[in-house]
């Protein structure tokens, strides 16, 4: 487990400890002081813009009431908002904690207020909603609305508490024995320690296991924030479902990193297919925003464009091709080794295309 990890895990337990010795009407307010205080420990970069963010975007949006430009303020408050996102992607020499998450909350915040979904955020609770530990460094990008009623509805339940721990500590087991001790023995023993520029399967073979990695450790982190989470007496949305047991690679972007997919069908797809009539002009826009939501560069919007078109591919194929010929067991069977292989093989023939143009 990486150093950040282990200081996030041990002051989220801390914010779950506060969230309950402290008085009930004033638990989150505390949690979100402290969550600002690690911040400007750790990263007073992230705590400095954060804060502009969650103190900022309230006051914005309550202004943009009271004027007929409903539109031209949540566009030029997002677009300050990217601004800063971008901003803390190109500087490098800096550590950013959490900068992905707590952007796309504040651009689902302006975008449903904009959209007339819910009125402007109180200042207190876009702070608590902001500023929840937990879900800082790894999410899910929950949403305002129903995090506001968790808070309202949270009680002390002992079996909840139990359960969110164990699943904090399987989530805990996932990243680091299987995501990163057996993931890694199996990096030792399968791959070459030198790899030439001609070894493709090798360099394929390589984005197999950084996939299996990603997948235990992304979910096993998750499951350490939501079961901290439930400890502390909220329910948060889930951020995977089983994405290895998907149909297909449709079904398996259902799956992955929902909380991220479901921001983008409501924030991109949507309005793109919209506002163009296309559903691929959609698809490609959504994905892009996946890509270069992990890095901005040349390299993601390739692999987007990559992953869209294996989405595309996908839907053709279940149109065209006579898929229900096929058993359901043997479906079943193929249907995750195709897509790890769809997915991983994006990087090694990414690179060698890159490799080329340079």
């Amino acid at each position: 487990m990486i150093d950040l990890a282990t200081l996030l895990i041990v002051a989220s337990c801390v914010a779950v400890v506060l969230a309950w010795l402290v008085p009930r009407s004033w638990a989150f307010d505390i949690v979100a002081l402290w969550t600002m205080a690690i911040l400007a420990w750790l990263s007073w970069p992230t705590a400095l813009w954060l804060a502009l963010v969650t103190l900022l975007t309230p006051l914005v949006l309550q202004a943009g009431e009271r004027t007929p430009f409903r539109g031209a303020v949540a566009g030029s408050w997002a677009a300050v908002l990217l601004a800063g996102f971008v901003a803390a992607q190109v500087m490098v020499s800096q550590v950013w904690i959490g900068a992905a998450f707590f952007t796309l909350r504040a651009l689902h915040v302006i975008g449903d207020w904009w959209l007339g979904r819910q009125a402007a955020p109180g200042l207190r609770a876009h702070w608590r909603y902001q500023l929840f530990l937990p879900v800082l460094f790894v999410g899910p990008i929950h949403r305002l609305p129903h995090f506001v009623r968790q808070v309202e509805r949270r009680r002390w339940d002992p079996a909840d508490f139990a359960a969110g721990a164990e699943r904090a500590l399987t989530g805990l087991f996932w990243a680091t024995v299987f995501g990163e001790y057996l993931v890694g023995i199996a990096r030792q023993q399968l791959l070459p320690h030198s790899v030439g520029p001609q070894d493709f399967a090798v360099d394929w073979l390589a984005s197999v296991l950084d996939w299996v990695a990603l997948y235990f450790v992304f979910a096993g982190l998750t499951g350490v924030a939501l079961g901290l989470s439930r400890m502390a007496g909220l329910t948060l949305e889930e951020n995977f479902d089983h994405p290895w047991r998907a149909r297909n690679l449709i079904d398996f972007w259902t799956r992955w990193h929902m909380s991220l997919t479901s921001w983008c069908r409501d924030y991109v797809f949507t309005p793109v297919t919209a506002l163009t009539r296309s559903p691929v002009a959609g698809l490609f826009a959504a994905m892009l925003v996946v890509g270069l939501w992990h890095e901005i560069s040349l390299y993601y919007v390739l692999w987007s464009a990559w992953q869209a078109g294996g989405v595309l591919i996908n839907h053709m194929a279940g149109r065209h091709l006579p898929l229900h010929r096929v058993p359901d067991l043997a479906r079943r069977i193929c249907a995750p080794f195709l897509i790890l292989g769809w997915l991983s093989l994006a990087r090694p023939v990414i690179v060698r295309l890159l490799e080329i143009v340079q």
